[in-house]
């Protein structure tokens, strides 16, 4: 039966992880209303540059533009995966590796071919354990998410989609909704889904529907848009995993304190008892001496 010592050095070694678990708390709870700010900024631009990607689409065909041109075949698939370069963060990681997991064993059973880039050494961990190998890996980026690197793997990504053969390029990441909701979700970023018509009211005219002049032609304005549009949204699923993977660590050390507060609390009981019971002892031995005196 462990003995006060060895309690008073659990409760001690305990309460050493629960102040670091606490200072964990609050590092990610600074790091995730940045992180949250930053998304919240980029989404109403990621979503009327999609409105006028999809506006601008309706006026041509399809075909003339690669980005949009979908032949449906989906043989060679090129899969994003944006993990993060850190664990503690809950079943963060483990969602996202789960999905995209499913999603090369679908393929793989269907006899497709999918190559995969990876963001985050977790992710590269738990894919090189299955001998997945990688087309790019980018680690180290966590509290360095820039533009930059959203343009960086947005052009690998058009790269290999429009000079290497690739049919489709999905991204697998984190949506961040709030602090205590995150979710992973998979969509495709190439081709471009096809385009949605505008609303129409019950006279069969546009809602809201305006007729511009593009200069110098419609298809010259969307051809500098779409690659604008395919680097906004690999920003933004960059951004959205960071404040995903900053919420989920937040909630996970605030669970872990609180679970370190219960455990000192059951420890502290149990020493208590050792302590009650040897106190018990040592009176019940003082009164077996006596009486023996006074036999």
């Amino acid at each position: 039966m462990p003995s006060q010592r060895d309690y008073r050095r659990r409760i001690r070694s305990v309460k050493n992880t629960q102040q670091i678990t606490r200072a964990m708390k609050l590092v990610a709870a600074s790091k995730v209303r940045r992180a949250q700010e930053r998304i919240e900024g980029v989404r109403p631009y990621s979503e009327k540059m999609a409105e006028l990607v999809n506006s601008l689409a309706q006026k041509v065909d399809s075909s003339l533009h690669p980005l949009l041109h979908d032949e449906m075949k989906d043989e060679r698939v090129l899969l994003l995966v944006i993990t993060s370069d850190k664990g503690l963060c809950g079943g963060y990681n483990a969602a996202v590796s789960r999905l995209a997991l499913q999603f090369l064993r679908r393929r793989e059973e269907q006899g497709k071919q999918t190559e995969i880039v990876i963001v985050g050494r977790k992710g590269r961990a738990f894919f090189a354990r299955r001998g997945y190998p990688f087309k790019r890996e980018f680690t180290e980026v966590y509290g360095k998410i820039s533009f930059r690197l959203g343009q960086d793997i947005a052009a690998l990504l058009m790269r290999a989609y429009l000079e290497e053969g690739f049919d489709e390029v999905h991204v697998l990441t984190t949506e961040f909704f709030s602090i205590l909701r995150q979710s992973p979700r998979l969509s495709r970023l190439l081709p471009l889904a096809p385009p949605v018509p505008d609303a129409v009211d019950p006279r069969g005219e546009p809602v809201g529907g305006v007729d511009y002049i593009y200069e110098p032609s419609v298809m010259g304005v969307l051809s500098d848009i779409l690659p604008r549009h395919v680097t906004v949204q690999v920003y933004r699923a960059l951004l959205d995993a960071e404040a995903s993977e900053f919420g989920a660590r937040m909630r996970a050390m605030d669970s872990a304190t609180s679970n370190a507060a219960e455990m000192i609390r059951s420890l502290t009981l149990r020493m208590n008892r050792v302590r009650q019971a040897s106190i018990t002892k040592e009176i019940l031995e003082v009164v077996s001496g006596a009486d023996a005196l006074k036999g």
